[in-house]
């Protein structure tokens, strides 16, 4: 009966290890969309402890204070549930290899080895052995704090810098048709191509990023009251915009940006668990009404802007544009918690 529990406390460790391993690994090294099951059910604990307090604060800049905690308490248990699991795995392979005969002894000396501090190496060759490697695992979780965290932030920087690069031309209470009124302007309106091609690197960085780390979307911009989905809203709405209802030269450019956002909102809709979404193709009543895409169309051509003739063929084509992102923006907005007063681009629309 002995040797049975030995060899089942053997397995059940080994089963400890190399799911240790296999997270890490997925974490750290593998780009693989889906990403770890293990560090999935970490970030949507601290997802839920952080909005717990978070739905309870007023306003949203008090909200974003809260969001701001999401990240480290993230990486916090996604360390102690590797070093729990290392911990519990090597405890039932050092006892069960007799190396500790009792099972506290064997949790300390394991703990010893994981924290490389060895102040209780296991007697005999097989504990000695044993500790070599899950001394090795506790520095890996420690080189992990120290390298891949620094690059986490980075992420978040690059993001941030495209999202106040919009703000500033749009203002705080961001418009839809905003940024394109300042193209025209600035006189940028005949040269977007830039532009787009800027924006449509953004939302591949995006799906890149926050689809092996989705709790990286519920992180909040580094400025009070801005957040990275309006600023992929607006891009949209810009690029639905310009291919519906201009007569402008970078068409392509504008098609490719529009299709990586759409792209990007989708996966990341998805990434951070809401997995009920309706499909894509599915109609969707657009919050933004013809009015508002009229104005707008009357205010550019106003301006110069070389606005087509047809408008109800382009109010059609810009209508079927939206719809393709337009049902993930409800429900992406709930999950960030972005109040409702702060939503009018993403639920009405109004200019």
């Amino acid at each position: 009966m002995d040797l049975l529990l030995r060899i089942g406390g053997s397995l059940l460790g080994l089963m400890m290890v190399a799911a240790f391993l296999r997270s890490m690994a997925q974490v750290a090294i593998i780009n693989r969309q889906g990403g770890d099951w293990l560090a999935f059910r970490v970030g949507r604990l601290a997802y839920k402890t952080i909005a717990h307090v978070a739905r309870r604060r007023r306003s949203y800049d008090r909200i974003q204070d809260a969001l701001a905690w999401i990240f480290p308490v993230y990486i916090l248990l996604l360390i102690i549930a590797w070093f729990a699991l290392v911990q519990a795995g090597f405890s039932l392979l050092i006892w069960s290899s007799q190396a500790e005969h009792s099972l506290l002894q064997a949790v300390i000396a394991s703990g010893s080895a994981l924290s490389t501090l060895g102040f209780l190496t296991p007697p005999g060759t097989a504990g000695q052995l044993l500790a070599i490697p899950e001394g090795a695992m506790g520095l890996g979780i420690v080189v992990f704090l120290f390298t891949f965290i620094p690059g986490y932030q980075t992420t978040i920087q690059a993001r941030e810098v495209k999202v106040a690069w919009l703000y500033a031309r749009i203002g705080a209470e961001p418009a839809n048709f905003a940024l394109m009124e300042w193209l025209q302007l600035s006189g940028r309106l005949d040269a977007t191509g830039d532009v787009w091609e800027d924006w449509e690197e953004w939302f591949r960085n995006l799906i890149e990023t926050h689809t092996l780390a989705p709790v990286l979307a519920f992180v909040p911009t580094v400025h009070s009251n801005q957040t990275w989905l309006i600023a992929a809203v607006v891009m949209l709405d810009t690029a639905s915009f310009y291919l519906s209802a201009l007569d402008a030269k970078a068409q392509p450019a504008a098609l490719l940006c529009h299709s990586a956002g759409v792209r990007a909102l989708r996966l990341i809709a998805v990434q951070i668990g809401d997995r009920h979404l309706p499909p894509a193709t599915k109609p969707a009543s657009s919050h933004l009404g013809r009015p508002t895409f009229d104005t707008a169309c009357d205010r550019l051509g106003a301006l110069g802007a070389p606005v087509r003739s047809n408008r109800d063929e382009c109010w059609r084509r810009f209508h079927e544009l939206r719809q393709e992102y337009e049902v993930y923006l409800p429900r992406l907005a709930k999950n960030l918690l972005i109040p409702t007063q702060h939503t009018p681009l993403l639920l009405i629309g109004d200019m």
